[in-house]
């Protein structure tokens, strides 16, 4: 089972899926990222709030980041998840936490980018196998795109011998690598205009 950690629905359970080469997301890295984010928030806003943030959550599994955004009040999220038997349980914690109208479900590969219509987002939420090869090209991609809006932000969860640089049209805030995992936070330069 997973957790919320945070916001409106602290505490409360999630299905999750017992598969071996799974690995959910830690407490202590949850931690370290929704403390990054507040960071940047509260930078661009003088408060810690979402309220307004537009989310997509890709490589999604059950819904655990992209649900916890929600918790804290995102104004909606789009969840990402080709593996349909993840799919259909974070289907269910969605139902669970009755957050359908603040939620959109896309079965399928997010390289095929049929979900970027639903942008542009405020943050981008990618927690991909750490064997995903595509790594770098998807964060190119977004950095290319019209997906994230200025003074979006893009949150990478990684593995932490993948070292991600410079990309073109996004400024490189925080690296950090916490036991086995990687954070990387991007953000869109808020004068750059969209493609």
């Amino acid at each position: 089972m997973l957790t919320i950690s945070g916001g409106q629905w602290r505490g409360r359970k999630l299905k999750a899926l017992e598969r071996e080469g799974l690995r959910p997301t830690s407490s202590r890295v949850k931690a370290a990222i929704f403390s990054i984010l507040e960071s940047i928030v509260w930078k661009k806003t003088g408060q810690p709030d979402f309220a307004t943030w537009r989310c997509a959550d890709l490589f999604a599994g059950v819904g655990g980041l992209g649900l916890e955004m929600l918790s804290r009040d995102a104004a909606h999220c789009v969840f990402v998840e080709k593996d349909r038997v993840h799919a259909k349980i974070l289907k269910e914690n969605i139902a669970l936490l009755e957050c359908q109208e603040q939620s959109t479900l896309i079965v399928g590969d997010v390289l095929e980018f049929g979900w970027d219509a639903r942008g542009p987002f405020d943050l981008i939420l990618l927690d991909p196998p750490y064997a995903d090869s595509h790594l770098p090209e998807l964060v190119a991609r977004l950095g290319s795109g019209s997906m994230l809006r200025p003074g979006g932000v893009i949150l990478f969860e990684h593995d932490p011998k993948v070292k991600l640089g410079e990309v073109k049209g996004l400024s490189l805030q925080s690296t950090r690598t916490l036991g086995p995992a990687g954070i990387t936070v991007y953000v869109r330069d808020a004068d750059e205009k969209l493609p």
